[in-house]
């Protein structure tokens, strides 16, 4: 079980991972963000929904490096370092300097394969999971539904999308 998940970002795909760590059993959760008043919103929505989020805190971008140095998996939910602007990272050599060796780092963005981010954590010791197969499953979930069907074929999906982005 992941003690410490740090989120990137506080919008829809962070919600999305938020309410998948605390699935999970993850025993704390902290969401970063740079809008306070965002943060404070993020934080309130999840307050009367139909699993509220008692593990769940928000941080301001300051706090990055601090929480990067306890998390055991960091998940990147922003656009920075996608494509057209790939050599960008969402966080700065600094604060990516205190990634735990084997920490989890997974950033949902599928391309360029990997981002800046995924490369600057793996230096450093991080184990790095890029969106791709995020974007596999989502596709199945929806052809499933769109189709009425039990399953789809993901493995060809999968491999259609690597080939598409010049992955295979």
């Amino acid at each position: 079980m992941w003690i410490l998940d740090s989120i990137l970002g506080n919008g829809g795909a962070a919600r999305a991972v938020v309410a998948g760590c605390a699935q999970l059993g993850c025993a704390e959760i902290h969401v970063v963000g740079r809008s306070e008043q965002n943060l404070a919103e993020f934080q309130q929505s999840w307050v009367n929904c139909l699993m509220p989020m008692q593990n769940l805190q928000v941080h301001t971008w300051d706090n990055l490096s601090m929480l990067i140095s306890q998390a055991d998996l960091l998940v990147n939910t922003t656009p920075v370092g996608m494509y057209p602007q790939g050599e960008k990272s969402p966080v700065a050599d600094a604060a990516i300097d205190r990634i735990s060796a084997g920490a989890i780092v997974y950033d949902l963005i599928y391309t360029p394969n990997p981002t800046q981010f995924l490369k600057d954590a793996q230096l450093r010791g991080a184990r790095a999971i890029d969106g791709l197969e995020m974007l596999v499953q989502q596709g199945a979930a929806a052809l499933k539904i769109w189709l009425d069907r039990e399953s789809v074929p993901v493995d060809v999906m999968r491999l259609a999308l690597q080939k598409h982005l010049g992955l295979s």
